[in-house]
């Protein structure tokens, strides 16, 4: 490229030069050639001062009219100059036409002296006619003199006007010539650069494409000269330290998934713990059969709902299994905040239960858990001592399960973020609980969502359709 440059400048250098160099003559060549314009009026204003100066004379010595002796002195003053404005403009090999042409008009002068005038009554007819022819014979010879000297300034003038046209046009063919050489430089070295340059760009733009793609795998190759050589082996560099990073970073977010995994494996399988350990330290030998088989009861469950909330996290992917039945709104709320109640978690809480008895279809064990994980999280932000509101009730053709807390809220800019997998901001949390709770609630065909203004507490109402059949369920849900 700077070599392809600096040519096409010196060229173009060379031409302006040699351009300006025949601007320069040319010029110089018009303004001789305007000088020469004065050269030829003053040849031929000698010429016809010659020829004045004769006639003048003839009439004298024809007429004898004595008023012609100023005019000829003042034409004879008039070619004397006459030679002195040009003899500057003749060229050196004429010059001795002006010695010539002076001593010709000296003799002429001699010849007849106008002051001489009684001369021109001189009655010798003989001796008048012998004058004229000499003086004729001498003005003949100025003449021709004059006229020699007015055709010399103007072929001198001819000879700039054929310089300066030769220059003019060894100028057009000549700025042509550089034009058209600079032309053809210039479109060899696009070429050369389309092909040193231009391509090997393309090459790394598709390059960087793929790399932007996440195919890192692809390789520039050795491409271009000099820098772009250089760019192409960074861009390989580069692909080279992006895949490897790319390999790291995948192997930490599994590493960080398994840990979030785990983390809500524990915190989903808590609430089902704390049941079962509450229920174990009010369990004795001397209680009653029926009792202990209830109780027995609903240990099994809750030790069957700890099994399935660990599959279900571990598949938190996969479609959700349910396991469909109809039950009572009411008693299964009432049961739901009874078990939270027997909880290590649940026995300080205040809860307020009010629920319509509805008829519903779905998985109790799943529900139950998002009812209590959500009763849970409500205790949990409320202060010591606030109640958690817990309302079931028909809405429109839906039934809602509302739980109410006296926490502090959440921001605007949370609640759509909330449901989530691993996004919290609570300490020790894990964000798999309402992400989980949503994807059940989904399963059933219904709605999850939340009502919040901070400060003051936050509304968690879950939608559930009534009137849904288990072939609907299955539609929304996945169930196989």
């Amino acid at each position: 490229m700077a070599a392809g440059f600096g040519i096409i400048s010196l060229v173009a250098v060379a031409m302006c030069g040699f351009l300006l160099v025949l601007i320069n003559q040319v010029s110089g060549l018009v303004m001789g050639m305007r000088e020469e314009e004065t050269a030829i009026r003053e040849g031929l204003g000698l010429a016809t001062a010659v020829r004045e100066q004769y006639i003048h004379i003839a009439h004298l010595m024809i007429e004898g009219d004595r008023s012609h002796i100023e005019h000829y002195r003042e034409w004879h003053r008039r070619v004397r100059e006459g030679l002195d404005r040009l003899s500057p403009y003749v060229p050196a090999e004429d010059r001795w036409r002006i010695a010539a042409l002076e001593q010709k008009t000296d003799e002429l002068d001699r010849c007849f002296s106008p002051s001489d005038a009684p001369g021109f009554e001189r009655t010798d007819h003989a001796q008048v006619v012998a004058e004229n022819r000499m003086i004729a014979g001498l003005a003949e010879e100025a003449s021709t003199q004059a006229d020699a000297l007015a055709r010399a300034v103007e072929s001198r003038m001819a000879h700039s006007h054929v310089l300066a046209t030769r220059a003019t046009r060894i100028g057009l063919v000549g700025g042509g010539l550089g034009a058209l050489v600079i032309i053809a430089l210039s479109i060899g070295f696009t070429m050369r650069l389309r092909k040193a340059v231009l391509r090997p760009l393309a090459e790394l733009t598709r390059a960087a494409r793929r790399f932007g793609a996440g195919e890192f795998g692809a390789r520039v190759g050795a491409v271009g000269r000099g820098e772009l050589l250089a760019l192409s082996e960074a861009f390989d560099r580069m692909a080279e330290e992006l895949a490897e990073r790319e390999r790291r970073l995948v192997h930490n977010e599994r590493m960080a998934a398994i840990g979030h995994l785990a983390a809500g494996v524990a915190h989903e399988l808590n609430n089902p713990i704390g049941i079962i350990r509450g229920y174990l330290k009010t369990m004795g030998a001397k209680d009653d059969p029926e009792t202990l088989e209830e109780e027995l009861q609903i240990l099994d469950e809750e030790a069957a709902h700890c099994q399935r909330i660990a599959e279900d996290l571990l598949a938190y992917a996969r479609p959700l299994e349910l396991r469909l039945e109809r039950f009572r709104m009411k008693a299964f709320l009432e049961e739901t905040l009874k078990r939270f109640r027997e909880s290590s978690d649940g026995q300080s809480a205040h809860l307020d239960v009010t629920a319509e008895d509805v008829e519903l279809t779905g998985d109790v064990t799943r529900l139950r858990q998002v009812v209590l994980n959500l009763v849970q999280n409500a205790v949990q932000v409320s202060p010591d001592e606030a109640p958690v509101n817990v309302r079931g009730r028909l809405s429109g053709g839906s039934y809602a399960i509302e739980v109410a807390d006296r926490g502090p809220g959440i921001p605007v800019g949370d609640q759509d973020r909330i449901f989530e997998p691993f996004y919290t901001k609570r300490k020790g949390g894990t964000g798999l609980g309402l992400s989980v709770c949503l994807g059940i609630v989904k399963a059933h065909g219904g709605t999850l969502t939340v009502d919040s203004r901070e400060g003051a507490g936050a509304v968690f109402r879950v939608s559930l359709p009534v009137q849904q059949s288990e072939g609907d369920i299955a539609r929304e849900g996945g169930v196989p």
